[in-house]
């Protein structure tokens, strides 16, 4: 029967109901190609991958010789080129390779066999991928056995089949070839040493060896590290998947009061209830998100104590089923003792700033005072001394008009001073707040028509738009009416009376706003900053006291409102007042 006879329905045959398959003449079973891989891992994960290498060489070797000497039964006495070829055809009908043949050279007389070829769709390689990736090395092990077994009988001398290149070594093919035993010199030793008979039991001898030494050096770090955590001052603990201590350094033991004996307790249990329940919150949500996580509890020993712990708990998976978590608990009461310190020192701190601000304050309120004041009590004194010397000179002969001029200088700058001194009242006491429905649109009608025939200037371009539909407002109508008289005089003098003044009272929102702008030069931003700060002024000496601004900002603060400033695009300054429209603002009486 040469190769090219040998066909797969003629060589099998099926009696299912005995659950036989025949191939060749012979029981077969069908093994699946990862029945295979799996027996290649445990015997490289049990024995190592040089001793596994050898028993799947020589099972491949013991296989091949096998169906050489059955295949020669059958078939008789037949060419060798013919016959070799079967071993390969065999394995390409059992579904174990597809082998290409390139060379074939047979010689008895000289004892020289040559054989090469290249391995397809290597069911050994594909699983060595499967299982280790790419290794670097050859992996067809059994097919290179079952090749040097076939062609030993065939040739009728020990063949030794190299495999140079593997798919599974990140080749692009298996490239293989067939030399005699005795043509292999000492290179070829590393594949000699796979078809020698294989001393199981001292190989099993080393491995428990190395066995007993890993389990000696296994135990020894377990116990290194059981030590080491045992001393560490922290607390470590080790918890189930619902939350039960199973284990407990000594620190944790003698800090939580727990015997090193003794039962151990659910975690949530040595601490307050608020505690338990954020607990299990951050347990349950270290659990969903498979990370670490880190939280603050107070941990509470069986003798009443209280813990501030810094807890970092992590999952510990078995697969994708959670084993339970493992965790560190750092005291971090000497910590929050710091932080109070430091709290209570920035307390002191901030107490002593504000103290110092009020007095710095005071003090510039007191020196704007003084200032304010000095000048007319500096006017005062000069013409009461101007007096004197006129009665103490001319005797019985006083010039009236000269006394009457200085009299009259000494009540102006007196009146001056009791002016002063009514506004550094009114900015220092609270405002009397009397609240009441108040129409805004006509009170700001009535004060900027009053406004309008005091000032007289025709130079000066007052417009008023107000929104009529604006509901009543919950005010102290004679306030409002102060402000915006201030504002209105103090946009006039920024002009000059020279320009216009726009007067403007709409809804923003839930807020009434009134708005005074002119075209004046408008705000520095230095000015800006400052502008609503007493005793602040851009006008001449005694041209303003720099209170006005500052009494406007007090007044609409009691009103529950706010007033800003800024600077128009078109040139000016505008001043803006916003009070709520409802009676729900905050009122300072």
């Amino acid at each position: 029967m040469q190769r090219r006879n040998l066909k797969l329905p003629d060589l099998v045959s099926f009696d299912p109901e005995q659950g036989l398959i025949s191939f060749c003449g012979r029981r077969a079973v069908l093994v699946q190609a990862d029945a295979m891989g799996a027996l290649r891992k445990e015997l490289i994960d049990t024995l190592g991958l040089d001793i596994a290498k050898v028993i799947l060489t020589r099972f491949g070797y013991s296989c091949g010789q096998s169906d050489a000497r059955h295949l020669h039964a059958l078939v008789g006495d037949d060419v060798v080129s013919e016959f070799v070829l079967a071993g390969p055809k065999l394995h390409m009908l059992e579904g174990v390779v597809c082998v290409e043949t390139h060379a074939l050279l047979i010689d008895p007389e000289t004892g020289h066999y040559d054989m090469s070829g290249i391995w397809k769709n290597s069911y050994e390689a594909e699983q060595h991928i499967r299982l280790f990736g790419i290794s670097g090395d050859p992996a067809c092990w059994t097919v290179a056995g079952y090749a040097s077994g076939f062609s030993s009988v065939a040739f009728d001398t020990p063949m030794i089949c190299i495999e140079d290149h593997c798919v599974a070594g990140g080749h692009t093919e298996c490239s293989w070839r067939l030399i005699a035993a005795s043509k292999c010199g000492p290179e070829h030793d590393e594949h000699r040493r796979l078809f020698m008979p294989l001393n199981l039991q001292e190989h099993i001898n080393v491995l428990e060896q190395k066995v007993q030494q890993r389990t000696a050096a296994l135990a020894a770090s377990e116990s290194r590290y059981r030590d080491l955590v045992d001393n560490l001052s922290e607390i470590i603990f080790s918890l189930d998947g619902d939350g039960q201590l199973v284990h407990l350094n000594r620190a944790g033991r003698y800090r939580l009061g727990l015997a090193a004996d003794g039962e151990m307790v659910p975690l949530a249990r040595l601490m307050a209830m608020p505690h338990r329940r954020r607990l299990v919150r951050f347990l349950r949500q270290v659990r969903e998100s498979g990370a670490e996580g880190r939280i603050e509890l107070a941990l509470r020993s069986l003798r009443g104590e209280e813990i501030p712990a810094q807890m970092q708990i992590s999952p510990v998976m078995d697969g994708a089923r959670l084993a339970g978590y493992r965790g560190l608990a750092i005291d971090i009461s000497q910590r929050q003792a710091r932080e109070r310190k430091l709290t209570e020192y920035a307390s002191s701190l901030e107490s002593q700033l504000v103290q110092a601000t009020r007095l710095a304050g005071l003090g510039q309120f007191a020196s704007g005072i003084a200032h304010e004041i000095n000048n007319p009590m500096g006017l005062i004194s000069a013409y009461a001394e101007d007096l004197l010397d006129t009665i103490d000179s001319e005797g019985g002969d006083l010039d009236v008009h000269r006394l009457r001029r200085g009299l009259a200088t000494i009540q102006e700058q007196a009146y001056r001073c009791k002016f002063i001194t009514q506004n550094v009242l009114s900015f220092a006491r609270d405002q009397v707040v009397n609240l009441e429905a108040t129409d805004l649109g006509a009170l700001v009608r009535d004060k900027v028509a009053f406004f309008s025939d005091r000032a007289r200037v025709k130079t000066l371009d007052i417009r008023l738009t107000v929104n009529d539909d604006l509901p009543p407002v919950h005010t102290d109508p004679s306030l409002i009416g102060q402000v915006l008289l201030n504002l209105l005089k103090n946009a006039a003098e920024a002009m000059d009376s020279t320009g216009g003044l726009f007067v403007t009272l709409g809804r923003f929102r839930n807020r009434a706003r009134l708005e005074v702008a002119d075209d004046g030069p408008g705000l520095a931003p230095e000015v800006m900053e400052k502008v609503f700060d007493p005793f602040f002024t851009t006008k001449e000496p005694d041209k303003g006291t720099g209170l006005g601004l500052s009494i406007c900002y007090g007044i609409v603060r009691s009103l529950g409102g706010t007033i800003t400033c800024g600077n128009r695009t078109t040139g000016g300054a505008w001043f803006r007042v916003s009070l709520p429209l409802s009676s729900e603002g905050r009122i300072d009486r």
